[in-house]
């Protein structure tokens, strides 16, 4: 399981840089080599805590997958001026597993950081909860500047890059939509089970 862990999360991203690295028309900057490293990090970490939690089960609700995230930024934000709000579903309609829900946090960890360092918003809203077909969806809002989405297509952007990456390592789908005053990222995952079930979200305050 160590093996696979470190090829399929570690080694793909290597890969991914040394092409990115390969196919650059210009030297990378120190800050683009150290969004690299740090992602190699992050998913040594991810490789770390999913074998710690080998025959664990994912959190018991969508409020207690988002807990430590909201626990840890919240109060950053609360510093630095950025009002943050954060919806959860009250419970799963489909039961995620244990890698799917470390993935989730780990893109919204990125996503999150992403805004605290460019994004100059002073509104943030975090959500997770499914669509009336069941899908899982992690919402990620702010009020900032914006950026160019095609950025997507560039070297610069290594960090969304591997954000998509991982969104398909769980057969899950990220969109991106930005301009100056809205920001809206969000990762879909779909199950193959459909119902009609209806689902509340409660806000977490």
């Amino acid at each position: 399981n160590l093996s696979q862990d470190l090829h399929n999360t570690l080694g793909n991203s290597l890969t991914q840089s040394m092409s990115l690295i390969s196919q650059s028309k210009k030297s990378l900057d120190n800050q683009q080599i150290l969004s690299m490293l740090k992602i190699f990090r992050d998913d040594l970490r991810q490789v770390i805590d999913s074998g710690s939690s080998i025959g664990a089960n994912a959190p018991a609700t969508p409020i207690l997958w988002g807990a430590p995230i909201r626990h840890r930024f919240s109060q950053i934000f609360d510093e630095i001026g950025i009002h943050s709000e954060w919806t959860f579903a009250a419970e799963w309609l489909e039961q995620p597993t244990q890698l799917e829900c470390l993935t989730l946090q780990r893109v919204a960890e990125e996503a999150l950081s992403n805004i605290m360092k460019h994004s100059q918003a002073t509104r943030v809203l975090v959500q997770l909860y499914f669509s009336p077909s069941r899908q899982l969806i992690l919402e990620i809002e702010d009020n900032g500047i914006g950026f160019d989405c095609e950025i997507l297509n560039n070297n610069i952007s290594v960090g969304l890059k591997n954000m998509q990456l991982r969104t398909e390592k769980i057969q899950a789908s990220m969109n991106i939509q930005s301009q100056s005053g809205k920001t809206v990222i969000s990762v879909i995952k779909s199950y193959k089970k459909l119902g009609s079930s209806n689902t509340h979200d409660i806000n977490s305050k």
